[in-house]
């Protein structure tokens, strides 16, 4: 790192950038003549294909036709090595990065290190190492990796030594086999539903016009690229659930206190009145289930206290609550503060209409429950001193405060308060959670389906609407995102120009800016939610409701 006085605004970002960017091996480097040929609005997923910088064996290895169990199973089965699987992800993830700014660190060199380890031992033993053995995994800068700086998204935190140990989740992981070779971008503060930071802005490989989400974008564009079979982000507004949706991937954000956090770093440490969780960004449902299976199969409650001892144990035949035993499940159109944009609606008719076919299934009206007054408390829980630390740590090294992060501090719900105002905000939120769980039960769901999002992946620099994700954190539901094999289609996804009453300033500023040919080729995706700790009946209920997946049309 440079010396002393150059750790200011933004000399301090210039180091950090030239020198993530130039862990890039010179054979991996795009000419700017190719990057050229993909202009704004572009899918770029073909890009590595394009280059002609991986072979077809690595183009198949990262093909997003495979997921981490289908090169789990490659591995065991010896047709692929670790250093294959290590070096074809490697190379995909640089070329992706060089388009899409998706990475804070990259070092292949010390993955491939770890990749013959694990080859070795497999040689001489036959045996694995653990359930991940051999398989990349991107990791969220915030979570602590031994020999890597980690940051909140403020470059002042690169003035912290590198991490001395890992996480706890990247150590679990690590004991399982997994090898980690890149750390991912997040966003100034890590509270955007974009990823925008000193590291640079992320773009959405499917239409980079758009994000891709936030604050684990870093992760899901990765992983929509084909830069890794999946990722470790986090979610405590809608941070994995908003990356999924707008990339067109898989997600479970938890129940808070069933997966460890170990050593982060923070951009607010000890603010806790709303729990952030961790999670995976995948390619399927299954590796869903891998993930957590191998996580809290460690019994990661031995290690950390605050842990619930829950091992993870997806129902074979659960109770449902419909008739005749069957999945009910209630659909919410909408929260009754922003309608979605209209390839939402479709997608979300689409697949009811499936449903409804389903004589396993029992399909019902979910009406929402105070969103608007959940959604307002949890921006107010998240700031509780009115944004004033979040000041310091970009005043820290001059950096300027981003505008997404200004928008978001500046709400008219977040001040600074006095312990006794926080102690009566914590009352309304135990208060209207207990009122929030008698409307779910007294509508008899086994879970809501729901929009992710107020539209597909938001333009660059928009996304300002949390309610559709954050309302399940304040009241701490598990919720799941999935991909429903549509896409926004300009031709179909028409504006509705009826005159209509709007439900809030919001719902209007939502309608206003749909123009459906900036939002072409966007993945459409939907939320699968249910109570807490309900987790593996969320999975169980994606794994009923998936069967009609993909939607045509």
């Amino acid at each position: 790192m440079p010396a002393n006085d150059q750790f200011v605004w933004p000399q301090i970002a210039l180091d950090a950038v030239a020198e993530r960017d130039s862990r890039i091996p010179e054979e991996l480097r795009l000419a700017p003549a190719f990057i050229a040929r993909y202009p704004p609005g572009t899918d770029v997923r073909r890009a590595a294909a394009d280059s002609g910088l991986m072979t077809p064996e690595e183009l198949d290895i990262t093909s997003l036709d495979q997921d981490a169990v289908s090169i789990l199973a490659r591995i065991k089965s010896r047709e692929l090595t670790a250093v294959q699987v290590v070096l074809a992800f490697g190379k995909r993830a640089a070329i992706a990065h060089q388009l899409l700014c998706c990475l804070s660190d990259f070092f292949l060199e010390e993955a491939l290190v770890r990749a013959k380890e694990l080859d070795d031992f497999y040689t001489k033993t036959g045996k694995l190492v653990g359930p991940l053995h051999g398989l990349t995994i991107g990791i969220k800068d915030h979570i602590n990796l031994a020999g890597h700086r980690s940051s909140a998204g403020f470059s002042v935190d690169l003035l912290q030594p590198p991490a001395a140990k890992n996480g706890f989740i990247a150590q679990i992981l690590y004991d399982a086999g997994a090898v980690f070779y890149v750390k991912t971008n997040l966003p100034q503060c890590i509270m955007h539903l974009e990823t925008y930071s000193f590291w640079g802005q992320v773009l959405n490989p499917c239409n980079t016009r758009l994000t891709p989400g936030g604050s684990s974008g870093g992760c899901s564009a990765l992983v929509a690229f084909g830069g890794a079979p999946f990722s470790i982000g986090s979610d405590i507004g809608g941070s994995l659930r908003s990356p999924a949706n707008a990339c067109g991937i898989w997600t479970l954000k938890p129940t808070t206190l069933r997966v460890p956090k170990g050593l982060i770093c923070t951009a607010q440490p000890g603010a806790d009145s709303i729990i952030s969780t961790f999670g995976p960004l995948t390619r399927s449902l299954r590796d869903i289930d891998l993930w957590f299976s191998v996580l809290l199969g460690s019994k990661p409650w031995l290690q950390e206290h605050s842990l619930v001892r829950i091992p993870w144990e997806i129902p074979v035949a659960p109770s449902w609550s419909g008739s005749n035993g069957r999945l009910r499940i209630g659909v919410m159109w909408h929260d009754e503060v922003v309608l979605p944009q209209p390839p939402i609606c479709r997608a979300l008719k689409m697949l009811v209409d499936v449903l409804r076919t389903d004589p396993a299934l029992e399909i019902v009206e979910y009406k929402p429950y105070k969103h608007l007054e959940a959604g307002a408390l949890a921006h107010e829980l998240y700031f509780v001193d009115g944004g004033e630390y979040v000041r310091a740590r970009a005043a820290a090294s001059g950096e300027p405060v981003l505008p997404l992060t200004e928008w978001v501090i500046t709400l008219p719900s977040v001040k600074n308060h006095t312990v006794h105002e926080l102690w009566e905000m914590n009352l309304r939120r135990e208060a209207l959670r207990a009122e929030y769980l008698q409307h779910y039960n007294a509508q008899n769901v086994d879970v809501v389906l729901c929009p992710a999002g107020a539209g597909p992946a938001p333009v660059l620099g928009t996304c300002k609407y949390w309610g559709y994700t954050n309302v399940w954190n304040f009241v701490d539901y598990p919720a799941a995102v999935f991909p429903t094999g549509l896409y926004s289609d300009p031709r179909i996804d028409v504006k509705n120009t009826t005159p209509r009453s709007f439900m809030s300033e919001a719902d209007k500023s939502n309608s206003d800016c749909y123009e459906p040919e900036t939002f072409a080729g966007a993945p459409l995706c939907l939320q699968l939610v249910s109570r807490r700790f309900a987790d593996e009946l969320v999975v169980k209920a994606l794994q009923e409701t998936s069967r009609a997946l993909p939607l045509r049309g």
